[in-house]
């Protein structure tokens, strides 16, 4: 995250530089509480070549109950600075813009732009005084989380509406599957990977996938957060961490493509250096993109 002007006012950029690292909430708390050592191979990774994915959907969780995991979370949050980049929540949304050919349409533009008006507000209230707008003070991880808490049952609602909303997908897609099964292919047509539309080839192919396989699997509470976590995830990061099931599903959808390489909890070491290696590529390359 990086602060510039237009047409005399602030604004903020968001750039992916290098490897795009994301990380569900029980990997990012293994790093936060886990080996020091690791840790900080992370946080050396990911400043030597780097990007940070944040979701609204990782703010959402990460600001929920205060105790030890919630501080070494935030500190491990503080300690990546700027160096982030703020994902939608709602992959439908990211597929609107892949169809538009938005070259950003995974950044939660919105996200960003309030947290940036409120937080100028809360520094200067009377704008009556200079506001340190340096990008590693103003766009701290830990502040942005602070600041989501705020919001939590607002931003929880909205997530929780779009659990319900998958959910209902799903099953309605199984029923008429059994009654028709060449409805599915209507529904969610297969197609090749393209790099214009990473984000519509997963959501397309998941949804496939756990149509094909709801009788043998039910869904629960928050499987549709762990659903977008997971089509974010692989659609626009080199390297990811999910759920162990997720990791499954990901791994198992049509080749060739160029999704991220899926670890899950017990792999975070394996993430750190596949991390170090891509990190130590990209500076060697010079590779980035916005």
């Amino acid at each position: 995250m990086r602060i510039t002007t237009r047409d005399g006012l602030p604004a903020f950029v968001a750039e992916v530089s290098g490897v795009a690292v994301y990380l569900d909430n029980d990997s990012l708390i293994q790093l936060a509480k886990g080996s020091p050592v690791l840790r900080a191979r992370f946080l050396e990774a990911l400043r030597e070549g780097g990007t940070f994915l944040f979701s609204a959907t990782n703010a959402v969780e990460v600001a929920g109950p205060q105790g030890k995991s919630a501080q070494a979370v935030r500190a491990i949050l503080d300690a990546i600075g700027a160096n982030w980049v703020p994902l939608e929540m709602d992959p439908r949304t990211v597929m609107e813009r892949e169809q538009g050919g938005s070259p950003s349409a995974a950044v939660a533009g919105h996200f960003i732009e309030a947290y940036f008006k409120q937080r100028a507000h809360e520094l200067a209230p009377a704008g009556d005084r200079i506001v340190d707008l340096s990008a590693d003070r103003f766009f701290k991880l830990g502040e942005v989380v602070e600041w989501a808490s705020r919001r939590r049952d607002r931003m929880r609602a909205q997530a929780l509406e779009l659990d319900e909303t998958l959910k209902n997908i799903i099953l309605e897609s199984r029923q008429r599957y059994e009654r028709e099964p060449a409805s599915l292919d209507r529904a969610f047509p297969p197609g090749p990977f393209t790099r214009r539309a990473p984000a519509t080839f997963v959501w397309t192919h998941l949804l496939r996938a756990l149509v094909l396989e709801a009788k043998a699997y039910q869904f629960k509470r928050n499987d549709g957060l762990d659903f977008c976590h997971a089509v974010l995830a692989a659609a626009y990061g080199s390297i990811a961490a999910l759920d162990k099931q997720w990791k499954r599903r990901i791994e198992g959808l049509p080749k060739p493509n160029e999704l991220a390489l899926v670890f899950y909890r017990p792999e975070v070491e394996e993430l750190v250096l596949a991390l170090e290696t891509g990190a130590s590529k990209a500076r060697a390359s010079g590779h980035s993109a916005t």
